[in-house]
Formats: C-alpha cells, sequence, structure tokens
C-alpha cells in the first residue's frame, strides 16, 4: 500500500473510532441518552456531593430520592389476594420533601393510545392488574402519577434527550416503575418470614421491618390506617445515572433508609386477607408476563 493509502486508511480508522465513541457517550439513538452527558456524569449517585455539580439532565437533581411506593387494599380487596400493588414512583427532594406537578404541558390524558403507539398494550394490561384504584379509572391514577411526579423527574425532560420523540419520557416512567415493582414483590419477601395475612392474628413493627431489611438491605417506610391496619410501604433509592437508562435496567438504583418514621404502632399491626380481590393467583399471572421485552 503506498504512504497515500495508509494515510487514508488510518484517517478513515480514526473517524470511525471518534464515531463510536461519541455514540457510546451520547447514549446513541435507540437509548435517547443525553447528549450532554459523560461516564462520569453518568456515574454520578443522586443527592451525593457531586450532584450538585453535575448537569440535572445526566443525574436526577434536585429530586434524588426516589421512592416507588406500594399499597395493600384489603376492603374492598385490589389487585390478585397475593400482591401488593403499584402506587408510583416519586423523586423527593434530598430531605424527604418533595416537588409537585412540574409541567403542565405534559401532563398526557390519552394512555391508552400513547401505549398502543409504542407497542406497550401488553405494559398497559399489566397495569390493570397491578396499578389499581378504589374511586376513579386506574388509567386516570396512572396519569396522575405521571402529572404529579414524573414531571418532576430531571433526566426525563425532553430537551435532555439527544433524539426526543414523543412521549418516550412518560413510556420510560412506566417501564421503569414496572421493572422496579417487579424487583420488590413485597408479598413475597413478607410471606418468606411467615408474616401472611390473617384475620386471627397481629405483627409487631420490629418484625415486619426486620424481615424487609433481610430482603432489601434497607428499611423502608411502612403505613398504617388509624386502626393499626397495614396498608403502605414505601421503598427508598438513590439513583446513579439517568432514569430509564434501558443499559442499566435498575440496576443504578441503590437502596437507602427511610427518611420517615412508620405509621403503624409498635405492636397490634393488623395484616388481613383481602376481601374480594380482583384476580385469585398472582404467580399464574406473572407467569405470562415474564417473558416480555421491554
Amino acid at each position: 500500500m503506498s504512504l497515500a493509502g495508509r494515510n487514508w486508511h488510518q484517517t478513515l480508522l480514526a473517524l470511525v473510532v471518534a464515531l463510536f465513541s461519541y455514540v457510546e457517550l451520547s447514549g446513541g439513538h435507540s437509548n435517547g441518552e443525553s447528549k450532554l452527558c459523560s461516564r462520569d456524569d453518568l456515574d454520578v449517585l443522586s443527592c451525593s456531593a457531586e450532584s450538585l455539580t453535575t448537569s440535572s439532565c445526566c443525574v436526577e437533581s434536585p429530586g434524588g430520592l426516589l421512592v416507588q411506593t406500594q399499597l395493600y387494599n384489603f376492603n374492598p380487596g385490589l389487585g390478585p389476594h397475593n400482591s401488593w400493588t403499584i402506587h408510583g414512583l416519586w423523586p423527593d427532594y434530598c430531605n424527604g420533601s418533595y416537588p409537585s406537578s412540574c409541567d403542565s404541558s405534559r401532563e398526557y390524558k390519552n394512555l391508552p393510545k400513547i401505549f398502543q403507539e409504542n407497542k406497550l398494550e401488553w405494559l398497559m394490561r399489566y397495569f390493570k392488574i397491578y396499578w389499581k384504584v378504589l374511586n376513579g379509572t386506574d388509567v386516570d391514577l396512572w396519569a396522575h402519577e405521571w402529572a404529579k411526579h414524573g414531571t418532576c423527574m430531571s433526566t426525563l425532560r425532553p430537551n435532555c434527550y439527544a433524539n426526543y420523540e414523543p412521549h418516550m419520557e412518560l413510556m420510560q416512567f412506566f417501564t421503569t416503575i414496572y421493572e422496579l415493582y417487579r424487583r420488590l414483590p413485597t408479598f413475597t419477601f413478607l410471606s418468606a418470614c411467615g408474616i401472611l395475612p390473617t384475620n386471627e392474628t397481629t405483627y409487631t413493627l420490629e418484625t415486619i421491618e426486620t424481615c424487609l431489611r433481610a430482603a432489601t438491605g434497607f428499611v423502608p417506610h411502612l403505613g398504617c390506617s388509624s386502626d393499626n391496619y397495614l396498608n403502605e410501604i414505601w421503598y427508598y433509592f438513590h439513583l446513579r445515572g439517568r432514569l430509564g437508562d434501558r443499559n442499566a435496567g435498575t440496576t443504578g438504583f441503590q437502596g437507602t433508609n427511610s427518611t420517615f418514621k412508620s405509621t403503624c404502632s409498635t405492636e397490634g399491626i393488623r395484616y388481613p386477607h383481602k376481601s374480594s380481590a380482583d384476580i385469585d393467583q398472582h404467580t399464574e399471572i406473572e407467569e405470562l408476563f415474564k417473558h416480555e421485552d421491554l
């Protein structure tokens, strides 16, 4: 090969390397990652000192304490009898307070159509089983949770995407909720410790917290009604990188202890059977969805 040919070949190789380096750094088209984020940026943990000087497109800030919340409605029973149901995913501030309804222009209403356009009808079917509401429609609850909490997530702002497409951030919000909820099977955690729904006996707060600490490594917030019925759980996380990064899945979520004291009494906590659960078998339903590809 001539000198000119070698030089041309080296130049072409350098251009190819540079191109792939840029695609990897920006996250590429399929991921929609921010073109503003370097590898170091995406390694920053929310609520850390570094997050204060990192672009909020690359790390959740200032709402860097993410809370995956679940409910146990027993009268009337909602969802499968052997499962808790989804409440939402909230971006609390690092001190435990929280923002609310941050972008009215993105309060999307026609969710079934948006799910269909994004080929995520299966996810909507899943949510109709596991994301239930007592009053109103389930879809209205999903839209409310997005409008109140999802619009406050800094890394999901449209200007934080290199290749933004309509509703991309909404679908990433919902698929992240799905992934986290599947990672946190509260009913299974408690059952493994012998903590099962019963109308006969009660449980202590220490017993429940010890069980959940063993399962997750951290103590979540446990919520009880005024008459000490267990009905809510909040799992707390910090997040490394962007929400909805499909390369990372939920691996960027790092658990942490609750910032709020439990509203349950220390003893006499009631955890009853669901009076009229919508669906009988949680495990059979899970089997239908375990092969779905995000």
